[in-house]
């Protein structure tokens, strides 16, 4: 059944041979089977498998074993194809395919953020290790927020993460963008024409202000939102852009709930973390990932008795992470620095966060019938997908929540009761 992702027996050897190194013991595939994953799915830019591959291992003539192995697949969406179209031209899996084949290993030499990629097939399929048999996994029911433990590991992650930038570019003596020139080239907010996310930022444009329009009592505060809410949102353009004021890392870029995932003791306290999902990658400062983790996983309350204590224990967990690669942290990011560049970057946390969280919040049922189908997903636009939204923000007391708290931060953000 593994040729239902286009896996040749040579693939498969590939794929064995990896998951096994540094064990050079012989091995024959006696089986593998697929398992659609749609129904467990944590994502909706990709279609995810399970394939299990049982090996039998041979260290000597008489010494056989058997062996199981799971991997998890992430494969090119293929039953809507419009949607697969559309991660082709914005190069996601372009991009994922090709950080996991080439600079994500390097990193991964100076720590763990992230699962391991065993096999990249072309641009749309990537082979993991099945990080959940070590007993991670996404939280859910949470409504997308994580506490302040979740939170911490969360940020420990993250702190690994670009962590091992500045230790590869100290090894190497060169910025990543030299070693490895147009990996890191921003695919999400290009502001290009015929671009496909220049469309869609100005149809999250419409969704914004027609919820203010929609929710807003106060007739003038409308006016003067939808006046200056378009321009404040079309500032992503230049906001995700590679900094020349302050030291640029890998940058995970695409940081919400479903893209953290967390392992746990027996008592149930998370221990630790990995960030999944690399499509949107870019080189820029931690304070993007910083306040785009923080700002996408709590609500503007939590923020504003947390946020103080979460910059504090990122840097200090970034100075611990540097500290075992004999790098002073004030060489390479002074806490000043951090700070300024997080009131920086608040701006397109705030902006990413209705972006994402105005899909990503929607109730599961209305998210599943979306991506049902290549039908349902083409309706999702325009008009349409602003009366679905409404409807839910009336009808859901969460998500209309959730929503109003993202706008006003947005609002408290851009300044924008002082214009």
């Amino acid at each position: 059944m593994a040729n239902q992702l286009d896996l040749t027996a040579s693939d498969k050897r590939q794929i064995v041979q990896n998951y096994l190194k540094p064990n050079s013991a012989q091995f024959d595939i006696l089986s593998s089977t697929v398992i659609n994953l749609d129904e467990q799915r944590t994502g909706y830019l990709g279609d995810h498998f399970l394939l299990s591959l049982t090996v039998l291992m041979s260290n000597g003539e008489t010494d056989r074993v058997e062996q199981d192995i799971q991997l998890f697949v992430k494969a090119l969406p293929t039953a809507i194809p419009t949607l697969a179209i559309y991660l082709e031209e914005m190069r996601a899996f372009t991009k994922e395919a090709q950080l996991f084949s080439q600079l994500i290993p390097r990193l991964s030499e100076f720590g763990r953020f992230c699962p391991e990629a065993v096999f990249v097939k072309g641009n749309n399929l990537i082979v993991f290790k099945n990080v959940k048999l070590e007993g991670f996994r996404v939280l859910s029911h949470n409504g997308g927020l994580l506490d302040l433990v979740h939170l911490e590991q969360a940020l420990r992650a993250l702190a690994r993460l670009h962590a091992t930038s500045f230790a590869l570019e100290a090894q190497q003596g060169k910025l990543i963008v030299e070693q490895y020139p147009g990996l890191l080239e921003e695919n999400s907010w290009l502001l290009e024409e015929n671009y496909p996310r220049v469309t869609e930022l100005e149809g999250v444009i419409d969704v914004i202000c027609a919820i203010v329009a929609h929710s807003e009592q106060n007739s003038k505060r409308v006016g003067t939102l939808i006046k200056l809410l378009p321009n404040c949102v079309r500032e992503i353009y230049e906001l995700v852009k590679t900094s020349q004021m302050y030291r640029n890392v890998v940058s995970h870029g695409d940081l919400w709930n479903n893209n953290v995932m967390f392992r746990y003791s027996d008592s149930g306290i998370p221990v630790e973390s990995l960030l999944v999902d690399y499509q949107l990658s870019r080189y820029v400062p931690p304070a993007y990932d910083f306040n785009m983790l923080t700002t996408l996983t709590t609500t503007s309350d939590f923020r504003s008795k947390h946020y103080t204590f979460l910059q504090g224990y990122y840097y200090q967990s970034l100075r611990a992470e540097l500290n075992r690669h004999k790098i002073e942290i004030e060489r390479m990011l002074s806490q000043d620095e951090f700070r300024e560049s997080c009131q920086y970057y608040r701006k397109s946390a705030a902006i990413e966060n209705f972006i994402i969280s105005h899909i990503t919040l929607l109730p599961k049922s209305i998210l599943d019938d979306i991506f049902s189908s290549a039908e349902s997903y083409a309706k999702f636009c325009g008009q349409a997908k602003i009366k679905r939204i409404l409807e839910t923000f009336d009808k859901e007391l969460d998500y209309r929540t959730r929503m109003i708290d993202i706008i006003e931060n947005m609002v408290d953000v851009f300044g924008l009761e002082l214009k």
